[in-house]
């Protein structure tokens, strides 16, 4: 009752003894297992055939049958009209990432280590070190042909701020003013933290990144926060493959 009054409660359902059971199927490790569990801890999406599934628990031979068995247990959700499957809820999130830390996948539990440095740097204006994050996450989460597409740059984002979901829900695209915001991080109820909307560009510079939040009223969607509101503009060069970073804090009621 107290947390009910209070308003903050938290789930107890991973704690039920399910968790065994993602382990398990996580532990097969099947080619591009890792790749699409990083992408829908990011909130994105991934297609899997569910239909040569053979309903038995105890034999799954492929990737989409570790997918369909999460699906049939309530750990991934699907979309019918597009084959795709995704991850329901930041608990359910929660529980995912810590069977991929009992799983000894390093390569994912530092991206998750990043993700948290990321958004305090972010916090705390440290305008370099959101560069160098934002440096390594492109490296690491993009292949060469996809390198220079502003899409993919977006979903890079998107998978460097995961650690972000923990207090704030994340919008791509977000229709804003008179366009739409790359990313905008709202924060979830009874979190403090500043709300933050971010603007890519490329080969041009993050005061015009910044200029454009300003300009196209980007800030008017979370008026709310405006008087704890961050914007964050990211430049990305294609010659020299490197970002800049511009933070500051929005003062447009001032």
């Amino acid at each position: 009752m107290q947390d009910i009054d209070s308003g903050y409660c938290r789930s107890f359902w991973a704690s039920t003894g399910a968790y065994d059971a993602v382990a398990h199927y996580i532990q097969m490790n099947y080619e591009g297992l890792k790749d699409d569990l990083i992408q829908m801890l990011a909130g994105g999406r991934c297609s899997v055939d569910p239909t040569r599934f053979q309903n038995d628990m105890s034999i799954v031979r492929s990737k989409d049958d570790v997918f369909t068995v999460l699906i049939h247990l309530g750990y991934l959700s699907y979309e019918w009209e597009n084959s795709q499957c995704y991850i329901p809820n930041r608990e359910v999130a929660g529980e995912m990432v810590n069977a991929v830390k009992s799983n000894n996948w390093k390569h994912v539990t530092e991206a998750i280590d990043l993700s948290r440095k990321l958004l305090q740097d972010t916090l705390n204006g440290d305008e370099e070190a959101v560069a160098r994050a934002v440096d390594a996450a492109h490296d690491e989460n993009t292949s060469i042909l996809s390198y220079n597409n502003e899409n993919s740059l977006a979903c890079v984002l998107s998978i460097a701020y995961y650690y972000a979901r923990n207090d704030y829900v994340m919008h791509r695209e977000l229709a804003s003013g008179k366009g739409f915001a790359d990313i905008v991080l709202i924060p979830r109820k009874n979190v403090v933290s500043p709300a933050i909307v971010v603007e890519l560009k490329f080969r041009q510079d993050v005061d015009t990144a910044i200029d454009q939040i300003k300009r196209r009223q980007y800030p008017a969607k979370v008026s709310q926060y405006t008087d704890n509101l961050l914007l964050v503009g990211i430049n990305y060069d294609r010659d020299t493959k490197q970002h800049t970073c511009h933070i500051e804090t929005y003062a447009g009621n001032k």
